[in-house]
């Protein structure tokens, strides 16, 4: 990236790309990757194939740039656009994939699961805990990737609410109202399972 390029703001950059300077697109890839990168992997959590979706997302925005309108910004209609690809592989997925009981590297619904190292026979509490942890990382994963993504950056990566409403371009009233529902929908995911518990350790 060029120190001219640099400077100019996105608006500017998408009219010299526009006028056939790639560079200029270059420097908006730069710009925006780590965020469409975050978008992919939030909702797929596959590193694989969110690197497809971020090819794939800036190959869209540049035969697609003529149609950017200049009163939303740059970011957010980059990050529309990595949604909506996230979501068609989301789509195309012929069945959900299974959970791992080995916990993830990186956040997400995986840091809910509970590893298993120890061949011995298992206790009872254990046992409950490893079930209990595949079931809350089946309930995250079974939320969808609007309300999934809230999810994850309020009660998984601890963001404010300010920060979430500015990372996914939504207000903080609406960043409010996914995070509320996508807690709502796991509680009732998880009733049934709980309920169920709670009348084992009575029996």
């Amino acid at each position: 990236m060029s120190r001219a390029s640099a400077v100019l703001t996105d608006a500017e950059l998408v009219q010299r790309a526009l006028e056939g300077k790639t560079a200029a697109f270059e420097c908006l890839v730069v710009r925006h990757r780590g965020r469409v990168e975050r978008v992919a992997q939030r909702m797929l959590r596959d590193p694989v194939e969110a690197q497809d979706v971020v090819q794939e997302t800036f190959l869209n925005a540049y035969r697609r740039l003529e149609f950017f309108r200049g009163d939303a910004a740059f970011g957010s209609w980059i990050h529309r656009i990595a949604s909506n690809c996230s979501l068609m592989r989301l789509r195309s997925r012929r069945r959900r994939p299974e959970v791992s009981l080995q916990p993830a590297a990186g956040t997400g619904s995986d840091a809910w699961e509970i590893p298993v190292t120890d061949p011995t026979p298992l206790s009872d509490a254990r046992v409950e805990a490893r079930e209990l942890g595949t079931m809350i990382a089946r309930a995250v994963a079974g939320l969808s990737p609007h309300y999934r993504e809230v999810f994850e950056l309020a009660d998984m990566e601890h963001l404010s609410m300010r920060e979430i409403a500015d990372e996914l371009d939504l207000s903080v009233p609406n960043v409010k109202t996914r995070l509320h529902r996508a807690r709502g929908q796991l509680r009732s995911s998880l009733d049934g399972y709980v309920s169920d518990a709670e009348a084992v350790d009575a029996a």
